[in-house]
């Protein structure tokens, strides 16, 4: 067993730890490849940076490959990933070129045939599967809200979806009329990772002073990327509506994925909205400590994302002993149990009452918090993932 995969024995219980080495027995000569488009920046390489040094250490020989693009490259893929949650999107022959035609092109140099497992994230990679004889199955990883895409960008990216062996979603709804196997695997955090390990207060403190965080009001907070579809300007429509009532502060803390050309623009439009108004901050910092500190220190989270393939910050949050008010997009209804961990609300009037209830009751913000913590550590971490695709690839191993 790997040192640092023991370390989690004390967070989820001899039983798991147990459970997990078992079943990554028969796996120690097997060889995986994970394939995304970056390594920093969102939530896929989070997931990644944990889960392919635990698989290593239990003995999964298991590789982290990115596909390198152009920019024009990645405008096309996010106009796609828009497309599949969505969005109306002009597919011309020139976008499909330029698609295919980086997959292509890494392909000569990006040796991932030999694995017993290759499993590709998200579409910007979807077309490597042209390119190689493959060894073993090879399972696309889908982490997009795709419960209503836009007909023809799904209809185009089917020709490559098909020709994997399994897909995987992270909710039931995502599921498609496909001939290949799908799965549900949730995503997950890392209870160890500097962004959710236990934090002391006095660090707490140390890093809201370096965000120049200042907590003489409550705080509210929303942690996103800068993302149009994570929907920041309305909760800035929200702060505005709960300040009306309770006097707080709002913290959009955020950053830009390499993968996404259009989170500049949406910071942009989030410090127009934001004006002269010294209770909102807005904070483009990848730091994970401050995020640690930020969650902890918050009176209620936000995720009032408008699509969203899973929202993991809204797990972190609860991992903190912080309520959290969602949306009901993508995953969140999956982590928040509505009345219980947080809220699940509809518009705008219903968020902004449920933060002000939170606000004003802070001993049922505490037990939702703490019910919040529990069910994340049941459902949400990182060993959890790690015994899904074992079983993945058990069962795809049987075919």
């Amino acid at each position: 067993m790997g040192r640092l995969f023991n370390k989690y024995r004390a967070i989820v219980g001899d039983e798991a730890i147990g459970r997990i080495e078992e079943k990554a027995s028969p796996f120690s000569e097997k060889h995986v490849v994970h394939v995304n488009s970056t390594y920093y920046g969102g939530g896929v390489a989070e997931i990644l940076k944990s889960l392919v040094v635990l698989m290593n250490d239990i003995g999964v020989e298991t590789g982290w490959r990115m596909l390198r693009g152009n920019p024009e490259f990645f405008e096309v893929t996010k106009r796609f990933h828009n497309g599949l949650q969505g969005e109306k999107i002009y597919l011309s022959e020139r976008k499909k070129e330029i698609y295919v035609g980086e997959s292509k092109l890494n392909s000569l140099f990006m040796h991932i045939q030999r694995h017993d497992f290759a499993v590709i994230h998200d579409p910007q990679p979807l077309p490597l599967i042209n390119y190689y004889k493959k060894k073993g199955p090879w399972i696309w990883r889908c982490h997009i809200d795709i419960t209503n895409p836009n007909r023809k960008i799904w209809n185009y990216l089917t020709q490559f979806i098909v020709k994997y062996d399994a897909m995987i979603v992270s909710e039931y709804r995502y599921k498609k009329k496909l001939p290949i196997p799908q799965h549900v695997i949730a995503p997950s955090i890392d209870p160890l990772d500097p962004k959710n390990m236990d934090m002391r207060d006095s660090d707490v403190a140390k890093y809201l002073r370096i965000g120049g965080i200042d907590l003489d009001k409550p705080l509210i907070t929303q942690v996103s990327r800068f993302d149009k579809w994570k929907d920041p300007l309305g909760v800035i429509e929200v702060f505005n509506r709960v300040r009306e009532k309770v006097d707080c502060k709002l913290l959009l803390l955020g950053n830009f994925a390499p993968d996404d050309p259009e989170g500049q623009g949406m910071y942009d439009e989030i410090m127009a909205r934001k004006g002269d108004n010294k209770d909102i901050l807005v904070i483009n910092q990848t730091n994970r400590r401050l995020v640690n500190a930020v969650q902890r220190a918050s009176a209620v989270v936000i995720q009032k994302s408008i699509k969203e393939g899973f929202g993991l910050t809204v797990s972190e949050a609860l991992w903190k002993g912080t309520p959290v008010v969602g949306s009901m997009a993508g995953g969140i209804p999956l982590q928040i149990r509505d009345g219980v961990d947080g809220y699940l609300t509809s518009n705008k009037n219903e968020c902004a009452k449920r933060v002000i209830e939170l606000l004003n009751n802070r001993t049922l913000a505490k037990k939702m918090g703490e019910s919040g913590k529990e069910w994340v550590r049941k459902n949400f971490l990182t060993t959890r993932h790690m015994e899904d695709y074992l079983d993945l690839f058990a069962s795809l191993s049987k075919k």
